[in-house]
């Protein structure tokens, strides 16, 4: 019985439908000629494109960031920032951008907007920014003038060069002062450093470690080598038959003595008791003065020279890595290159963007079908509700 009901529902909705056709038909068709006029009534828009490429990622070169990068690690994503197509985008669609655009152009009479938050926001409806599936950046106006919606296209452009400028300039500006401020301070280190190696180098008299430690070591050398010819020859003119008080026995015990001396001044650096030895006065002043570093102090001296001369060298480099960035950041504050390279400039469009007349005839049409189309069914249903009241009320006895 079921089947039944629903094999006549549905007869009756085509019934109805087939019935209803010339409302369907008619009401859809006048619906599109009455949109197609109305369109024709709608102002013409017309949209122009200018697409540039995408900016790159600038490298920094001041600070570790840029050491770090370089280093064969994985790289620690602290601090994410959006890539420089996503900041031109941003800048692109920020306020300013849009509030210099409304004084430049005059949008405010040509928007008809009572403020400047209405003009802001026809602006920004009126404007599409937006990476390409080519991977450009596009930057699209609408205007009921061609030549309006080019220039206002271009000048959006022309914005974001002078906004990049601008910004770059402070930043190099900013680090120059910076960079400058550093010089002084590391600067006056530097001079700090040397002063230190300076009165080092001049209470050791080292002037170059390496060659007065290999002199010293040879002068030594031969020192030793000589008190020991002497000590053999006095041996030999003992054993010959010469008594320890001959003359020749003592001068050469004399000579012995002197080059001991002289050997231990060579290791152990000047003591008190050299001006015993060297009773000459002109000979002790050379030894006070003189330009061989002890053997026993070599080793301690030759580490604290290094440590200070590391330290002037570390400074050094650390002085040119400065003046380089001052060079660096002094070019980039004089800078007047452009920072978007345009590759395809907007020109006046000679097809108009909006209105779509096919579009909205379609979508009126569309929706003039489904109304329609309601309207018939709902008909077809309220008289099934009607015609059911009136069966329940002819077969229910009437109640006294």
């Amino acid at each position: 019985m079921n089947t039944s009901k629903k094999e006549i529902d549905i007869i009756d909705l085509l019934t109805a439908l087939h019935a209803g056709r010339w409302l369907i038909i008619g009401g859809t068709l006048a619906i599109c000629v009455l949109a197609g006029g109305l369109s024709f009534l709608l102002p013409k828009e017309y949209e122009a494109t200018v697409q540039i490429l995408p900016p790159r990622e600038k490298k920094e070169s001041f600070g570790f960031s840029s050491m770090l990068s370089s280093l064969p690690i994985p790289a620690l994503r602290l601090g994410e920032r959006g890539t420089p197509s996503d900041i031109s985008l941003a800048t692109i669609g920020s306020v300013t951008t849009r509030r210099r655009m409304i004084e430049k152009f005059g949008l405010m009479q040509r928007y008809e907007s009572s403020n400047l938050t209405d003009a802001l926001e026809t602006l920004a409806d009126n404007t599409t920014a937006a990476m390409t599936e080519e991977g450009m950046l596009a930057v699209s106006v609408l205007d009921k003038d061609p030549q309006m919606a080019a220039d206002m296209a271009n000048y959006y452009i022309a914005l974001l060069d002078s906004t990049n400028k601008r910004f770059a300039h402070k930043t190099a500006s900013d680090r120059l002062d910076f960079i400058r401020g550093l010089l002084l301070e590391e600067d006056k280190k530097l001079e700090d450093k040397m002063k230190l190696l300076e009165q080092f180098q001049s209470e050791h008299n080292a002037i170059s470690i390496a060659d007065q430690s290999r002199a010293v070591i040879l002068t030594a050398t031969s020192m030793q080598t000589a008190v020991m010819e002497l000590g053999i020859e006095r041996q030999r003119l003992i054993q010959s038959g010469l008594g320890p008080n001959h003359d020749k026995v003592k001068q050469l015990e004399r000579e012995i003595d002197l080059r001991l001396g002289t050997l231990a001044f060579l290791r152990d650096g000047p003591r008190p008791t050299d001006n015993g030895l060297l009773p000459n006065k002109a000979l002790r002043l050379p030894l006070d003065e003189n330009l061989f570093l002890p053997l026993k102090q070599i080793p301690g001296v030759a580490q604290e020279y290094a440590n200070l001369e590391k330290d002037v060298l570390v400074q050094t480099s650390l002085l040119l890595v400065l003046l380089q960035q001052e060079a660096q950041a002094l070019i980039e504050a004089k800078d007047a290159t452009s920072t978007v390279q345009i590759l395809d400039p907007a020109t006046p469009p000679e097809i108009k963007a909006k209105p779509q007349r096919v579009l909205i005839v379609f979508l009126a049409g569309l929706l003039s079908l489904i109304a329609s189309v309601s309207y018939v069914m709902g008909a077809v249903y309220m008289r099934g509700l009607q015609q059911r009241w009136r069966d329940r009320h002819e077969t229910t006895p009437e109640v006294l």
